[in-house]
């Protein structure tokens, strides 16, 4: 009996694919709600804490939030493409088929557009601080979450796969001519030619490094390995990965892990050196279809999708979903009739579904909601991680003789700002950064500096400061709430707000609560034109975000225009803000 119970426990642990043995209950469930839309829906939802936006083949792009509540319509002026993502503050970027690209926020109010001239090839790629990676044929473009430009660049060869963010937050692509191309958030670029065309792309860590595996259809996989520490030009290398058994048709990665499902419906589970951890049958193989099927399931790439977070692994089809937990326990099965497009769920277990009866309707299919270990305060997940840009290490000028002349000062100003101006900072971009930290930020680990005769006077501070809200970076808001927390000079923290307000984002509301302040009956700063400075930022916070940060940014400049101090000229600029952002229903409560 021991040698019998010793092998059943040799088969569980030391077989290298498991076929797990399915024990859940399917779920039955009728839907939450639906919505007639009255036209088809172009792609899949894309969603965003509580809210999703779809595209219709009318041409009109909408956004529901959970609980079926209509919440905007927004018309593109022209036949809608399906590329569509969405940011952090649920901003969604949205483009038409006549090249006019658009951010448009969370209620539906366009915030900037750029006039491109043709459609995008695919969905843009968001990045960790906002910057959005738009993909036009064999160019990219990069701009700020409030449009402006920080670089562009042309592959040489038109994009075949959709670009994806990777696991350290540059974009991937395959070009038309084989080269796989890395693109960081800066512009630097690496790539490597390779011997056929992959059609899936999956971004993982192996070995501390950032590294990817493509899959081709033929079943035949390979991973590339990206090595900072190498030279340039050899920082990328090819490494073999098994072939699967058959095509896959969807797959996602977390962490040095890859899932897969292959044409049959059959769900895998591969560690970073292509080993199968475990094989479960997803909802579309023949044995889970029913007696009523009958021939063999050939799963298409345009029918499934999947997810990998950190409540599992999902594959998501036009009949349905199926979740694993990551050991390879089978959660849930749930079955529909065949949509109009692949569905999406939400981080609340929310199926959105696109029926080919042109209805949306949405099912709960996972009681367990995604956990993620940093929120921000007024929307979803932060991203994974920053760019370094609001903690930069010293700039190459940092131990210069002449880096506090006033001369210099001025030169490195006017290098800088022709730099931001030409569109085009690129690789000098967490360089010029530095600096401006440097600059900016000198006094803050001074004991008692020297107010008369400073290392940087206020006005190339307040100059400095503007170069860094061109730059544009989520990363640097936390810098700029403490130089406007600490500073004496009341035109270098209104600088600080115009700055700010020109980001256009602030997820965690940090200087909404520095602005407070100004409420406060002990305030020794009263200072109106700061304060309408600070109103202003708020105005422009709000107008990018939209709800629920407006609600606070309305309340405070309520608060703002009721202060007894406060002239009248500068309440009225105040009270037509007010009406303004009324008007354009900023003060609508999501739900």
């Amino acid at each position: 009996m021991n040698h019998k119970i010793s092998a059943i426990l040799f088969g569980l642990f030391f077989i290298p694919a498991v076929l797990f043995s399915q024990t859940n209950m399917p779920v039955q469930a009728g839907p939450w709600w639906e919505r007639t839309l009255g036209t088809r829906v172009l792609g899949q939802p894309y969603l965003q804490t509580q809210t999703m936006v779809v595209a219709g083949a009318d041409g009109s792009i909408r956004s529901y939030f959970m609980s079926g509540t209509e919440l905007w319509r927004f018309d593109p002026q022209d036949a809608v493409s399906p590329h569509i993502a969405r940011s952090v503050e649920g901003v969604a970027y949205v483009s038409n088929r006549s090249g006019s690209f658009m951010a448009v926020n969370r209620i539906g109010y366009e915030v900037w557009r750029i006039e491109f001239g043709r459609p995008v090839s695919f969905p843009p790629v968001v990045g960790w601080d906002g910057r959005v990676f738009i993909p036009l044929g064999s160019e990219v473009y990069t701009r700020t979450a409030s449009g402006q430009p920080l670089w562009s660049k042309d592959l040489g060869n038109p994009m075949v796969v959709a670009p994806i963010l990777d696991s350290v937050g540059s974009m991937v692509t395959v070009l038309e001519n084989q080269d796989f191309v890395r693109l960081n958030q800066f512009s630097t670029e690496d790539r490597i030619r390779l011997n056929d065309l992959p059609f899936l792309t999956v971004p993982i860590m192996s070995g501390g490094h950032p590294s990817y595996v493509l899959f081709y259809t033929n079943g035949m996989a390979e991973k590339i390995v990206f090595n900072e520490g190498a030279a340039r030009g050899n920082r990328l290398s090819r490494t073999s990965f098994p072939s699967l058994e058959q095509m896959p048709v969807a797959a996602a990665g977390r962490g040095s892990t890859v899932a897969v499902t292959l044409q049959d419906g059959r769900m895998q589970l591969l560690d970073d050196t292509g080993h199968i951890l475990w094989t479960g049958n997803s909802h579309e193989t023949a044995i889970e279809r029913g007696p009523g099927f009958s021939g063999a399931v050939v799963l298409q790439t345009t029918q499934v999708a999947m997810e990998f977070d950190a409540r599992g692994i999902y594959l998501l089809s036009t009949r349905g979903a199926t979740g694993f937990d990551v050991d390879g326990r089978r959660r849930f099965t749930f079955k529909m009739d065949e949509a109009a497009a692949v569905p999406a769920l939400s981080e609340e277990g929310m199926l959105y579904v696109s029926g080919s009866d042109n209805a949306l309707r949405a099912y709960r299919v996972d009681s367990r909601p995604l956990v993620v270990p940093r929120r921000s305060r007024y929307y979803g997940p932060m991203p994974e991680g920053n760019y370094g840009l609001g903690d930069p290490p010293p700039s190459p000028w940092a131990l210069g003789a002449f880096q506090w002349d006033p001369v210099e000062q001025e030169r490195m100003y006017e290098v800088i700002e022709r730099t931001i101006s030409s569109g085009q900072i690129a690789e000098e971009e967490p360089f010029y950064v530095a600096y401006l930290h440097e600059m900016i930020g000198y006094f803050l680990n001074e004991g008692n500096p020297d107010q008369v005769r400073p290392r940087v006077m206020p006005i190339q501070q307040i100059e400095f400061i503007r170069l860094l809200g061109r730059i544009g970076s989520r990363d640097t808001i936390p810098f700029l709430a403490e130089i406007f927390n600490r500073h004496h000079e009341p035109a270098v923290r209104a600088a600080c707000a115009e700055a700010i307000g020109r980001i256009g984002v602030d997820p965690d509301g940090l200087i909404l609560y520095s602005y407070a302040f100004f409420l406060s009956p002990n305030n020794p700063h009263r200072d109106p034109q700061l304060l309408l400075s600070a109103a202003r930022s708020i105005v422009e916070l709000c107008r990018f975000a939209g709800p629920p940060l407006s609600g606070d940014g309305l309340f405070l400049l309520r608060q703002f225009h009721n202060l007894s101090w406060l002239p009248l000229n500068v309440r009225n600029f105040i009270q037509q803000d007010l009406d303004d952002l009324f008007t354009g229903g900023f003060d609508q409560v999501l739900q």
